[in-house]
């Protein structure tokens, strides 16, 4: 139902497949789409596999916490550097219908370091891709803390 992204190797050709599906499921050109991000306020194991897209979790927000309530990223709090985000939904949607709102566009890395180098795929070896995110800031507020969102604290 839900898929650990933590625990793939090389989580950017996971995203490529997810993507593939889809295109091949809807005859769309891969490079057309992108994915909707919507997190999810149910516990993954009340979760039913989604009909588009694949539920991911496993991922840490630094700098930031993801407040339910509100259903948008909030200040953190003091002392807590790394917040467990709950399950999030990727949905492939085609460049048309994609609707850019008031997202903070958070990075996705494997580790911590936020560097890598390019590998031989032309992949980072640690940026995986950026996710929308709902906030009543404005996104630079979030981009000037440094908020990202991790694979694996350290």
């Amino acid at each position: 139902k839900s898929y650990w992204l933590s625990a793939f190797f090389f989580p950017q050709g996971f995203m490529t497949a997810a993507r593939q599906t889809y295109a091949r499921k809807t005859a769309t050109p891969i490079d057309t789409l992108v994915f909707r991000t919507e997190i999810q306020s149910e516990d993954k194991s009340k979760l039913t596999k989604p009909e588009n897209g694949v539920y991911i979790h496993g991922l840490f927000l630094q700098g930031a916490k993801w407040d339910s309530e509100k259903g948008q990223v909030g200040e953190s709090d003091p002392g807590v550097q790394f917040f467990y985000m709950p399950v999030i939904w990727l949905d492939p949607v085609t460049l048309d219908k994609y609707v850019d709102r008031n997202h903070f566009k958070c990075p996705l890395y494997k580790t911590s370091l936020r560097r890598g180098t390019l590998s031989t795929t032309g992949h980072s070896t640690n940026f995986v891709l950026e996710l929308d995110l709902d906030t009543s800031e404005d996104p630079l507020h979030w981009t000037r803390r440094g908020v990202a969102l991790l694979c694996q604290p350290e």
